[in-house]
């Protein structure tokens, strides 16, 4: 009589094997996905749970002991991150140091770490809405969009504010650090062409998420010249950089910023990409008009602008996308600071003082 024990060993083999099979695969879909379902966690904690899920580095210099309430399940690791930079009222954004050996490197992550600032550093920061927000998506994580570095210039520093202004990243490298890199490298990942940079000058680099507190539109921190710090909400809250000391001041470029859009419109649906695009031209054929005008006709055209029912429902959209995320008592305390400002204007106004228009609810 023939044995099926054979048989039988094939076919455990071969369920085990398909289980191991459905294993691996549910482990590479949900590599790097972030879930976290906490209620009042220390801060410290939190970042350290989603370090650890997202296989990212993440520094910040605020009280470990911050409590934290968020719930967010397989995400990526940049919504997990906004979703906490909302919850505790901070910024964040994705840094790329730069310098000559680790030890620079590691001095700097210190500091980081201990003071959210960079002394004798030179930081390159261009912060700009994103053009997702408009779409009710999320900002596209900076480290995946495509990035050209163009010449002729192959000094580093030149070359990183490139970077930057390209794709929404803050760049920094030491004052003291005269850099050229030996060759540009191809048209790649942020994540991958910004390393590559810096190892094409024989240099060092490190990527590495930062989480501030958030400054107020326009201002600086004292001493603070970092190029385009002062922000809108395209670094997950806003706010000029937190980094102290000389900003290079390299001049901006439109087509560089043109640049970051198109790379970020390239990550969106289909639809979504040609309305984007059609919004892009439309609002360059509008800067290029204002341009031509007067002080007081660019004045006019944007309040034209303004009063238009699309770009206050777009407003509105990004402003509900953001209020999504904050907690109950975020959104309460932001009303009433809204309405004490709103008041305090129209107070000063009743008393002689200079017109101030109010701020937006939430700013």
């Amino acid at each position: 009589m023939q044995s099926h024990f054979p048989n039988r060993l094939h076919i455990l083999g071969g369920i085990a094997l398909m289980l191991f099979v459905v294993i691996v695969v549910r482990w590479i879909d949900g590599w790097g996905l972030v879930t976290v379902h906490v209620k009042n966690a220390p801060l410290g904690k939190v970042i350290a749970s989603i370090s650890r899920q997202g296989h990212v580095t993440i520094e910040s210099p605020l009280d470990p002991a911050t409590a934290v309430t968020m719930d967010v399940d397989r995400v990526p690791v940049s919504v997990a991150i906004d979703m906490l930079a909302t919850r505790i009222d901070c910024s964040w954004r994705v840094v790329y140091l730069a310098a000559p050996t680790k030890t620079a490197i590691s001095e700097a992550l210190l500091n980081l770490r201990s003071t959210g600032t960079l002394d004798e550093w030179t930081t390159y920061y261009y912060p700009a809405p994103s053009v997702a927000s408009g779409f009710g998506v999320s900002e596209p994580d900076p480290r995946y969009l495509e990035l050209k570095i163009e010449g002729p210039d192959q000094d580093l520093s030149k070359l990183l504010s490139q970077a930057a202004q390209k794709s929404g990243v803050m760049a920094a490298l030491p004052k003291d650090w005269d850099a050229t890199s030996s060759n540009l490298p191809k048209e790649n990942l942020v994540r991958k062409t910004i390393p590559a940079l810096v190892k094409s000058a024989h240099g060092k680099s490190a990527e590495l998420f930062l989480i501030t507190q958030r400054r107020g539109w326009g201002g600086r921190a004292p001493g603070d010249s970092s190029p385009g710090a002062g922000g809108p909400p395209g670094d997950g809250g806003g706010g000029p950089s937190p980094f102290m000391g000389a900003g290079g001041g390299e001049e901006v470029h439109p087509e560089w910023l043109d640049q970051r859009q198109l790379a970020q419109i390239a990550k969106l649906t289909p639809d979504q990409q040609a309305e984007a695009k059609k919004e892009l031209a439309d609002r360059k054929t509008l800067f290029a008009e204002m341009a031509k005008l007067s002080a007081e006709e660019k004045r006019a055209k944007f309040l034209a602008m303004m009063n238009n029912p699309d770009t206050m429902q777009r407003m509105m959209d990004q402003q509900l996308m953001r209020q999504a995320n904050q907690t109950a008592e975020q959104r309460i305390n932001r009303s009433v600071n809204y309405l004490n400002r709103k008041a305090s204007i129209q107070a000063s106004q009743a008393s002689g003082g200079a017109p101030v228009s109010a701020p937006m609810p939430g700013r």
